[in-house]
């Protein structure tokens, strides 16, 4: 047989490929040469700085303890500067005035309904007893729906007159950031997240100065003078008496309703840094999950965990304490009540029904007391955040203000010729990094020109 036909010749190879032209690195305009070492500079500069603001914002705890730290060396605010401010709302602060008067005197004003209707109890006519006590709901009703329309005029008006401070403040605010020149933003102090503070927080807490403190010191006033006149018109001698004990039921009803209305906030404020640690890990999950540092990242986790659980434990402490010395007082004022009405009423000198006006009057009043401080508004937060917002207002801005209107009259043809002679240029909080050195440009009107250049290098700044 024939042998077998050979293989067929392997296909040729392609041709090599040329090798890749060397890349050249690209020229940089005459006016760039002089900000190159600067800009480079400038670069580093401003990571650093980004990570100190970073550093910042970790170490410190929350926004209202940063606003602290930076209004204590700025000038105080005076009152009637913040009051100035809100003259356009002065036809709403006789309406909230009144309303909170009779929000505040309705805890004394419950007491001789209470007591009287307590005490028809002990007359041995049925019929008198139902009558009575049909007058007595009648009352109660009325009450109820004097304290509804009071309580909600009082909060109404006064968060609308706050409402509208805030809404100035952050309108002006706003509008004297923008005037500021650029070495306002460069200042770590000015970064993007505490200029959004001053417009979100520091606002808010403002109104503390004016319309809420008002709005809590009338309330309370009114409820312990009214409080005062009907204990002293039942019953002089048990009201003397039961004063003595008075300021403590206030500081125990204080102590009880601040305690719980900070539980929340003392709760998100130590848990603020096992937050951090759970977002950078979660973040940077892959740089983790690479370099095996799950065990670590779960040690670190549980180690911020033990502040907030001794904080934990130090406030179930305190708010224990806190209850048990507010029942303790309150039980006091009972014995201390009961014990000297008796006395009284074996003299002679005092009623069953005034004994229990007295008492009722008393006791509502320093719940009533200790509620409305509670909610009182914090004045040294208050006076801090108006000097972090009001310094801003003082800073004076750029010679040329861009929310200037133009002047009525035409302003002289311009050439729009642009040049740059030995310009020399450093940020103000960066004094030793040159950014521009000896820069120096020309553009002739109708000429197009790209500043082309490595990140950092200038060319914003020569915008």
């Amino acid at each position: 047989p024939p042998p077998p036909p050979p293989p067929p010749p392997p296909p040729p190879l392609p041709p090599a490929s040329p090798p890749p032209p060397a890349q050249t690195p690209p020229r940089r305009p005459a006016g760039e040469a002089g900000g190159k070492a600067g800009g480079e500079s400038k670069s580093g500069a401003e990571g650093a700085s980004g990570g100190s603001g970073k550093t910042l914002e970790r170490n410190t705890s929350t926004n209202e303890e940063r606003m602290m730290a930076e209004a204590a060396d700025l000038p105080p605010v005076p009152a009637t500067r913040v009051w100035a401010m809100q003259r356009e709302d002065w036809r709403l602060f006789p309406v909230a005035l009144v309303a909170a008067c009779c929000s505040g005197a309705s805890q004394p004003v419950f007491s001789i309904i209470y007591s009287d209707i307590i005490s028809i109890y002990f007359t041995p006519d049925n019929d008198g007893i139902r009558t009575r006590a049909r007058n007595y709901l009648g009352w109660f009703f009325l009450l109820g729906g004097c304290v509804f329309l009071s309580k909600a005029f009082n909060v109404t008006v006064f968060n609308m007159i706050g409402e509208r401070l805030i809404r100035r403040l952050r309108r002006m605010s706003f509008e004297a950031v923008v005037r500021q020149p650029m070495g306002f933003f460069d200042e770590t102090v000015n970064s993007v997240g505490r200029l959004c503070t001053r417009l979100a927080t520091d606002a808010t807490l403002v109104k503390g100065m004016t319309g809420d403190a008002l709005g809590t010191a009338t309330e309370g006033f009114a409820c312990l003078t009214t409080a005062l006149v009907i204990s002293f018109i039942a019953s002089p001698k048990l009201a003397g008496v039961m004063l003595c004990i008075f300021p403590f039921l206030i500081i125990g009803s204080f102590f009880e309703f601040r305690t719980v209305s900070q539980k929340a906030r003392a709760s998100n404020k130590v848990l603020e840094r096992s937050g951090e640690v759970v977002s950078d890990a979660v973040t940077a999950v892959r740089t983790v999950a690479s370099f095996n540092l799950q065990g670590q990242m779960l040690r670190l986790y549980d180690d911020t965990l033990q502040m907030p659980l001794r904080v934990g434990i130090q406030r179930g402490l305190v708010q224990g304490c806190g209850s048990g010395f507010k029942q303790f007082v309150s039980i006091c004022a009972y014995a201390l009540a009961f014990y000297a009405g008796s006395v009284f009423i074996a003299d002679g000198t005092l009623r069953f029904a005034d004994l229990l006006r007295v008492f009722l009057a008393i006791t509502l009043t320093s719940e009533g007391l200790g509620r409305i401080s509670s909610m009182a508004p914090d004045s040294a937060k208050a006076q801090a955040a108006a000097r972090s917002i009001f310094s801003l207002f003082d800073r004076p801005a750029t010679s040329f203000d861009p929310l200037t209107p133009p002047p009525p009259t035409a302003p002289a043809p311009l050439r729009g010729r642009i040049e740059f002679a030995n310009v020399s240029f450093a940020y103000p909080t960066r004094p030793d990094v040159p950014v521009l050195k000896d820069f120096n440009l020309v553009v002739e009107p109708g000429q197009t020109v790209a500043l082309v250049g490595e990140s950092g290098s200038g060319k914003s700044t020569v915008v």
